[in-house]
C-alpha cells in the first residue's frame, strides 16, 4: 500500500492494490470497476486485466473484506492481496496524452465533423448554427455516457463538484440538465436561458475541479460518465473553459 499525504490540509490518500481472479474480458473489468467505486471514500479505480490487478485510490485504508463484500454477489471472482513486483521500465507503462484522452478526443472529433457537415447543406457558413450544434453535440454526447450508469456517475461527480458534494441528488439530475441544454441548443429555442445555465453549471464545476487538482489527489473525471477511466486534470478545466468561452461569445453576439 502506498500512502500519500497531500500538502493541503494534510489529507491522507492511500493507493492499494488487490488481486482479483476470474476476470476474462473487458466486461468483467467494467462490472468490477463499478462495484469497487461504490465503496465509501474510494475516489479512483483502475483495473489491469492482464495482471489481474485492481488499483484503488481512497481517502482511507480500504480493508480487503470491503473489496470482497463489494463483489459478494459475483461469486466467479475472488479477491486477495496483490504482491507488487517493481516494474522493469515504468516509463514504458505510462500512457501518452492521446491514449489517455482518446475517448474524449474521439467524441469531440465526431461532434466537430457533423457540425461542419451540416454547413454543407446550408451552402454557406452560419456561425450561429455551427456553434449551437457544437454545444448541442457536447451536451447530448456527454450526457449519453453519464446515463449508462447514473448512480456511479453521481458518486464520482460528488468527489469534485461543489453542488454535488452538498446535494447528492444533483449528480443524478445533472445529466438531465445536460440533455435538456443539448435539445435547446439544437432546436435554437430559449438560447439566452440555455447560455446562462451553461455558464453557471460549468463555472461551478470548473472551480471544483481546480481546487481538487490543487490537492494533487488522483480522481476520476466524470465528463464521460464512469465508462472510461479519465483522470481529473487540467484537460477537464480546459474543456469546461472552452465551452464557457463559446457560450459567453454567443451571449455577447446576441445582445
Amino acid at each position: 500500500m502506498e500512502t500519500i499525504i497531500n500538502n493541503e490540509k494534510h489529507r491522507i490518500v492511500t493507493v492499494q492494490n488487490y488481486k482479483i481472479e476470474g476476470m476474462t474480458c473487458s466486461s468483467c473489468v467494467e462490472k468490477i470497476t463499478q462495484k469497487l467505486k461504490i465503496i465509501p471514500n474510494v475516489s479512483f479505480v483502475e483495473i489491469n486485466l492482464k495482471e489481474k490487478k485492481a488499483k484503488i485510490t481512497a481517502d482511507r485504508h480500504i480493508q480487503i473484506e470491503e473489496v470482497r463484500n463489494a463483489i459478494v454477489d459475483m461469486p466467479n471472482y475472488t479477491v486477495d492481496l496483490y504482491d507488487d513486483v517493481p516494474a522493469v521500465n515504468k516509463l514504458s507503462e505510462q500512457k501518452s496524452f492521446y491514449q489517455t484522452y482518446k475517448p474524449l478526443i474521439t467524441l469531440f472529433a465526431y461532434i466537430l465533423f457533423f457540425s461542419l457537415a451540416y454547413q454543407l447543406k446550408l451552402g454557406h457558413f452560419s456561425e450561429q448554427i455551427f456553434m449551437n450544434h457544437l454545444m448541442a453535440g457536447f451536451f447530448i454526447g456527454l450526457s449519453f455516457f453519464k446515463f449508462l450508469d447514473l448512480k456511479s456517475f453521481a458518486t464520482t461527480f460528488s468527489n469534485y463538484d461543489p453542488i454535488a458534494k452538498r446535494w447528492k441528488s444533483y449528480g443524478a439530475v445533472y445529466p438531465f440538465i445536460e440533455l435538456t441544454l443539448g435539445f435547446l441548443f439544437i432546436s435554437g429555442q430559449f438560447l439566452q436561458f440555455a447560455n446562462a445555465v451553461t455558464v453557471a453549471i460549468l463555472g461551478v464545476t470548473t472551480v471544483g475541479v481546480y481546487y481538487k487538482i490543487k490537492t494533487k489527489s488522483l480522481f476520476q473525471c466524470a465528463c464521460l460518465g464512469t465508462a472510461f477511466n479519465l483522470p481529473l486534470s487540467n484537460v477537464t478545466i480546459a474543456e469546461n473553459l472552452t465551452m464557457i468561452a463559446m457560450t459567453l461569445y454567443r451571449i455577447l453576439s446576441m445582445i
